[in-house]
C-alpha cells in the first residue's frame, strides 16, 4: 500500500544539504545506515545523513502550538 511508505531524505553531513530522496516501507526503514553519497555543493563523496520527510516542520508547528510562558520579569503575586 501507498500509505506504508515513508519518504526519507538523505542530507551531507558535511553542508547538510539535501543530496537524494528514496521511498521505503515503514518495516525495512532503517535511518542508522550509512551512505556514500556525491554533494555537488562540497564536489565530494561524504556520508549520508537520513532523515524524515516534513519531520522538521513537524516539530517546529508542535513546538507553536505550545502556550506561551509568562516572562520572569514579571512581579510574582
Amino acid at each position: 500500500m501507498p500509505g506504508d511508505m515513508i519518504a526519507v531524505i538523505q542530507l551531507c553531513s558535511v553542508c547538510n544539504s539535501e543530496v537524494g530522496t528514496f521511498s521505503e516501507k515503514k518495516d525495512n526503514l532503517m535511518l542508522s545506515a550509512v551512505d556514500d553519497v556525491w554533494c555537488g555543493t562540497c564536489q565530494a563523496t561524504v556520508s549520508a545523513v537520513r532523515d524524515i520527510e516534513g519531520r522538521e516542520a513537524s516539530a517546529v508547528k508542535e513546538v507553536e502550538s505550545y502556550p506561551l510562558s509568562l516572562s520572569s520579569t514579571e512581579p510574582s503575586a
